[in-house]
């Protein structure tokens, strides 16, 4: 049973993740789950997918260590735990991958081809996807591996597929004409979410557009993109602006194209913003479209897909032939130049503002007037922001729901298509030889011809947005639309879903919309949002800024544990990990250290313990445990119930009449996944309680042949086994590598997959306070060593003057073990006036009244220790009577800060602090 010196986590962690998976340790089973049937809760977690191609970073070992410790735990706890792995085909980001390498060959995916540019990209994801998922097995991921689903496979192809038909026969997908996000880089349309907001400085500049016939009267418009100008058709004012209502129905002169355009009232137009006048440019801004459809006004686009402007051949726009081809930001540096040269620029200033830009390539996304295909999102919100505000989900931290509450309320139609070749084709095939409905066919199968006349179809070039097939991750994983499937039955809806809170939009509000859409029920009832791994200067880490921490360095350093340990014990409820990248030892030492206490403790404890077997705690009699033993099971209770309670309950309780049968309470709501506390509970536990305590007490018990040694071993071996399960879920290596070795282990038992511990129903509550009256009797003689510089080891004598009769009997039975703890001679005095100690001595009062005397003379120099304290109250005196002087002057109190003058108070209070406690030692010490 001997452990070696040192944990080899090099050799020791892949052969328990061997074992751990030819034994089934990860593998749910449909039939016990007790929706169908079975024995067991079931409790399902979905991991977020990663890309396809991705590379393990720290922010995947941060979300899915946090992942593993929460199934880990439903699982001990006598769940059914499903945790369903998998990946994401990542439309735009594995087509900027396969675009790179073409780059490089000096070829396009035009040179190619589609066909042959998606063959291309699946030979690449076939040889390279799918790392990510075998490096969370190095961090202890336990997944189950035979459900790894995949976006774009055939089964949850099948899943998109029969999701669009659906929403396209419910009215809720249409095909639009209006301004998208357009990222000129990926030369695709983005989501809103797709295009994220940056504050940027940049520049307004304010421009003179001169009224027709107007005998130079200008309207000063400021915009901060210029180079859409030559799109303008309009300027707007308000209707009620009384500054401009006889110019209404006139028209401005468009400087540099000299066109005419008219003058319209829109109450779009603010009279309290700026001059009241804005620029109407329909095919490059949204708002501005939305005016032009009220004023059936042109809409031609100036800027195209590569972000260049082009020409424009009807009347109703025009651009300069010397601009035509020119990219939108050196245009916009001539546009300015030349509105400087004829007079038009106004003036320029410097302007901060939120500039949107690609997602994926950070390019500045453009505006533009396009046709797409989108989700009506309205309907599908609404039992979607109902289920959050009924209680049937939940979001953790608290303050995210009402994030997630603004944006549903004010949520905007999905585009869901995109100019890419890589990603799930839309189903949507056109017939030129039909009319009208006849010629747009949305299918669920491949077609070869139309359906109403035979003729030729062509299938829609777009594919769907990645977050299409990911919205519906919770329900295609477990086979939907198979509404059959053992595993839809048996682990829907799921449980807690785990993320960043910087896809609560893109992904987790819409996983709930198509949980009630498709399934009638929201698809977990937690959305745990965990915080973001950040460098020493709160810099998010990513590859990007050179600041990252690759998670395999840290696991070949130091083990998984070590990083699955301080990324745990270091996150509090939505906060962020600080890490040092320049100091990955530093950064992880607590990791280390804490594996490496683990491990020692665990070889003192099985050396002491020795191989002879050890009797079940239960078949022990409660009549041979020692107040120690009553304590540390008492302990191990406490941390249990702390460590539950910190982890939370596995699911809401409370009855309801909605479709989700249950909703979380109000004092539920905020309860659970609090990891950071249940990581410190259990190590409190291990190392302060059972190691620094128990077993320190147990060293005279351990040595003696008899009854009460076997009691002490299999209290000790308990207790330690109780330990190692509360930590499994966040060290799972070395707990399982130290539990092997346990006296009792069968073969073929895991620590992964035995009970959790539970509290025990009865317990001797007296005998455990008893112990910890000793304890603190403990605490009380080191803290008087400490305060009167006694070295550690040095043998001392303590008189036990106790508070009564049942106290008197309870230190005389633990003297010893008081004595042994204490390094001390331990007497117990025979009531109040007897047995005082002579002289000098330090005392203190235990709870209950019962004192503890250590007699000082031979200790210390005791004369000499009295001179430096009276002078020391002395000194202290000076300083205290010069601080009040000053802050009893009432023109310093006036003139001087307030922050000084509250600090100067602070610090007086601290004195009198100080002085108080000098003077109890001096009269404690010194007798007067």
């Amino acid at each position: 049973m001997a452990l070696p010196d040192r944990y080899d986590f090099a050799s020791s962690d892949p052969e328990i993740y061997r074992a751990w998976i030819e034994g089934g340790c990860f593998h749910a089973r449909a039939e016990h789950s007790a929706r169908v049937g079975g024995a067991r809760e079931p409790y399902t977690i979905v991991m977020p997918p990663p890309n396809v191609t991705a590379i393990l970073h720290v922010g995947h070992g941060l979300n899915n260590t946090v992942q593993d410790v929460i199934v880990r735990w439903a699982r001990m706890k006598g769940a059914e735990a499903l945790w369903v792995p998998g990946t994401d085909h990542a439309g735009i980001a594995t087509q900027n991958v396969i675009e790179k390498q073409l780059t490089v060959e000096g070829k396009t995916r035009f040179d190619l081809g589609r066909e042959s540019f998606v063959r291309r990209t699946e030979a690449f994801v076939t040889e390279t996807g799918g790392t990510i998922l075998q490096q969370l097995r190095a961090i202890g991921a336990s997944a189950d591996w035979s459900r790894t689903a995949y976006t774009l496979s055939p089964e949850l192809s099948r899943a998109v597929r029969e999701a669009f038909v659906r929403l396209y026969e419910r009215g809720l997908i249409y095909r639009g004409y209006r301004v998208i996000h357009w990222c000129p880089r990926c030369l695709t349309s983005l989501s809103d979410e797709e295009a994220e907001f940056q504050d940027e400085a940049g520049k307004l500049y304010h421009i003179g557009y001169p009224v027709a016939a107007g005998e130079g009267r200008l309207l000063i418009v400021a915009t901060t993109r210029p180079e859409t100008m030559l799109g303008d058709v309009a300027v707007a004012v308000n209707p009620d602006d009384p500054r401009y209502r006889d110019l209404i129905g006139k028209h401005v002169v468009l400087p540099i194209v000299n066109r005419e355009i008219p003058i319209i009232a829109d109450e779009y137009a603010d009279p309290a913003f700026g001059t009241g006048v804005v620029k109407i440019t329909p095919a490059h801004d949204a708002n501005d479209f939305e005016v032009g459809k009220r004023h059936r006004l042109a809409m031609p686009i100036v800027i195209d897909e590569r972000g260049e402007l082009r020409e424009v051949k009807d009347a109703d726009g025009r651009v300069p032939a010397e601009l035509v081809g020119v990219d939108r930001f050196a245009a916009r540096e001539r546009i300015v130049e030349r509105l400087r040269e004829t007079g038009a620029l106004q003036k320029v200033e410097n302007h901060r503002h939120a500039v949107r830009h690609c997602y994926r390539c950070d390019t500045v996304v453009e505006p533009r007037l396009s046709d797409q295909w989108f989700v009506k999102m309205e309907p599908l919100a609404r039992p979607a922001l109902q289920a959050v505000r009924d209680g049937a989900i939940r979001i953790l931290p608290e303050r995210w729901e009402a994030v997630y509450v603004n944006w549903l309320m004010n949520i905007r139609d999905w585009n869901i298509s995109r100019q890419l070749w890589w990603g799930h084709r839309i189903p949507v095939w056109y017939c030129e030889n039909c009319d009208g409905a006849n010629g747009v066919i949305v299918s669920r199968d491949d077609l070869a011809a139309c359906p109403h006349c035979g003729g030729p179809v062509r299938q829609d070039e777009d594919v769907l947005d990645t977050w299409f097939s990911s919205w519906l991750w919770p329900i295609s994983t477990l086979g939907w639309p198979d509404e059959q499937s053992p595993d839809l039955a048996a682990f829907y809806p799921t449980d807690t879903l785990v993320t960043a809170p910087e896809i609560l939009f893109f992904w987790v509000a819409r996983m709930i919309m198509s949980g009630y859409e498709f399934m009638g029920r929201s698809p977990f009832h937690t959305v745990y949002l965990h915080g973001t791994a950040r460098d020493t200067q709160h810099r998010k880490m990513s590859k990007s800024l050179g600041n990252g921490i690759d998670p395999l360095d840290v696991v070949q350093l130091y083990g998984a544990d070590a990083l699955r340990w301080t990324l745990i014990a270091g996150m509090g409820m939505g906060s962020d990990v600080i890490l040092d990248p320049n100091d990955i030892d530093k950064s992880f030492a607590t990791g280390r250290n804490f594996g490496t206490k683990l491990w020692n403790i665990g070889r003192f404890l099985l050396d002491r313990v020795g191989d002879d077997p050890v009797a079940a705690i239960e078949t022990i009699d409660r009549v041979s445990l020692t107040r120690a033993d009553e304590w540390i099971l008492s302990r191990l209770d406490a941390a249990t119930g702390e460590c539950d309670r910190a982890l939370g309950p596995l699911q809401a309780t409370a009855a309801h009449d909605s479709p989700d049968a249950r909703v979380w309470r109000d004092n539920e709501r905020a309860a659970g996944l609090r990891l950071n506390e249940y990581a410190e509970t259990a190590r409190r536990f291990v190392w302060n309680e059972l190691a620094d305590w128990y077993l320190e007490s147990l060293k005279g018990r351990l040595d003696a042949p008899g009854a009460d040694r076997e009691t002490a071993r299999a209290v000790l071996v308990h207790a330690f086994d109780h330990a190692l399960r509360l930590l499994h879920p966040i060290v799972p290596f070395v707990t399982e590598a130290i539990w092997q070795k346990l006296p009792g282990r069968a073969r073929g038992e895991f620590l992964a997959t035995v009970a959790w511990p539970a509290r025990r129903t009865t317990a001797n509550e007296r005998a455990a306070a008893d112990f910890e009256l000793i304890r603190e009797a403990v605490l009380a003689v080191r803290q008087i060593r400490s305060d009167n510089a006694v070295p550690p080891g040095k043998m001392i004598d303590i008189v036990v003057r106790p508070s009564g009769p049942p106290t008197r009997a309870l230190f005389e039975d633990e003297a010893a073990a008081l004595g042994r703890l204490s390094r001390a001679q331990v007497r117990v005095a025979d009531g109040a006036a007897h047995g005082a100690a002579e002289g000098a001595a330090a005392h203190a009062v235990l709870t209950g009244g019962t004192e503890i005397i250590v007699p000082l003379a031979g200790l210390i120099d005791v004369d000499k220790e009295c001179a430096r304290l009276r002078s020391e109250v002395a000194e202290l005196e000076k300083q205290i009577a010069a601080r009040e002087g000053r802050l009893s002057n009432a023109k310093y109190v006036q003139r001087a800060p307030p922050n000084v003058v509250a600090s100067d108070r602070a610090i007086l209070q601290e004195m009198k602090g100080k002085r108080e406690q000098l003077v109890d030692k001096v009269r404690t010490l010194c007798g007067a």
